[in-house]
């Protein structure tokens, strides 16, 4: 399922930079596609892999025995960048295809090796033998070339005290941008803390641990890959503002624009609405849709009104919130009374099953932007084959049925 995600995003950025590019005649190069021709011998396996890392769908063009095949006469496999024959085409192991296609100039090969074995005449022994030979030394530029701007860190250290066992602690933080193209941008903040707990919510800004955030962009199209948060609004009801881990697609031709995410969604959301106390700042407990008191708040998904203003987190702001506690607590810069009117928009987690998202919208414009249609589509719920802390058995089911 999943590489069948990544492929539909993969094509999103194919067919925008073939669209962009597209003229007549059978080769060209244009942008930042070029033209490649590649030949093979006929095998047994009936397998042929294509020497450029890439291949934009739809653009190959197949010669065999100087006969152009159609589409019936073989198969192209994009993500593995191979083409097999069909078994009904008349051909012998002694004829020779040629295979044209476009592809999007990348800096990245298909194969990255310290070693590699070859072949060589030894004159000592007057026979040939295979040998070890040492390559071009593997680094982020000879991977990523020298486009790419790259930094991070490595932690390793331990905690040890009188009252507490020895611990190991770790942790990585690395970051990317540039171009992989001239037209194809990149963008990757990748961190992993071995301390599973969400951030403390008494600043204005949150450093979230165990994050992989990817992006691709390019001029009609962006795909991201990993934790993201989808701000999407269609009209005055469909207004989506969610934090997710999984995948987003977005596109955009002329006056048509539109998105697809599929994800976990990480929380279900929820508003709280009550009147304050006199004398009191908190802590004020958050509950869930069913009035739940044991749960925990998504670390920055909080909103905050009092009075209908929207508060700023932080110490030295309106207000501070205990995620792991749900309990938020008002700072003397806003003092709380009875007549003060709190909502509070939140999404948390109650550790039952894993929440699915599916998401995806389109508008477009007439008529010099005056007509505009717009469609949207949201579905969330729980995966009921995926529980988290919880555990039925047959017994349990059949009583809950």
């Amino acid at each position: 399922m999943k590489k069948k995600i990544i492929f539909s995003l993969c094509l999103i950025f194919f067919s925008a930079h073939w669209l962009q590019g597209q003229t007549t005649g059978s080769y060209y190069k244009a942008g930042n596609s070029v033209s490649v021709i590649d030949s093979f011998q006929i095998n047994f396996d009936n397998q042929y892999r294509i020497k450029s890392t890439n291949i934009i769908p739809g653009t190959e063009n197949i010669l065999l025995k100087g006969k152009k095949l159609s589409a019936q006469d073989y198969k192209t496999n994009y993500a593995l960048g191979t083409i097999s024959l069909s078994d009904s085409l008349p051909y012998s192991i002694f004829d020779t295809i040629f295979v044209a296609y476009r592809s999007i100039k990348l800096s990245l090969q298909k194969e990255y090796q310290r070693r590699e074995l070859v072949v060589k005449y030894d004159e000592t022994r007057k026979d040939s033998v295979r040998i070890l030979r040492l390559n071009k030394q593997i680094d982020a530029e000879s991977i990523f070339g020298n486009t790419i701007e790259k930094s991070g860190s490595i932690i390793r250290g331990f905690t040890i005290g009188t009252n507490k066992d020895l611990t190991l602690q770790s942790g990585l933080r690395l970051q990317l941008s540039g171009k992989l193209s001239d037209d194809i941008e990149v963008i990757a903040a990748l961190t992993d803390e071995n301390t599973p707990i969400q951030p403390e919510g008494n600043t204005e800004r949150l450093d979230e641990l165990d994050k992989v955030f990817i992006q691709l962009k390019h001029k009609n199209a962006a795909a991201t890959f990993g934790d993201y948060e989808v701000q999407k609004r269609y009209g005055e009801f469909g207004v989506v503002n969610r934090k997710l881990q999984g995948l987003l697609g977005e596109f955009q031709f002329g006056n048509t624009e539109g998105y697809i995410a599929l994800a976990n969604a990480k929380g279900k959301f929820n508003s709280n609405s009550f009147n304050g106390l006199d004398g009191v700042q908190g802590p004020y407990r958050l509950s869930g849709q069913n009035n739940e008191r044991d749960i925990i708040i998504i670390a920055g998904s909080e909103k905050v009104f009092v009075n209908g203003e929207e508060m700023k987190r932080g110490e030295r702001n309106d207000y501070t919130i205990d995620y792991s506690n749900s309990q938020i607590i008002f700072t003397p810069q806003r003092l709380i009374t009875s007549a003060s009117r709190i909502a509070i928009d939140f999404e948390y987690t109650d550790r039952r099953f894993v929440r699915n998202f599916f998401a995806t919208g389109t508008s477009t414009q007439f008529l010099n932007d005056k007509i505009k249609i717009a469609f949207q589509f949201l579905r969330e719920g729980d995966d009921k084959d995926s529980p988290i802390d919880i555990s039925l058995n047959d017994s349990d089911k059949k009583i809950l049925e």
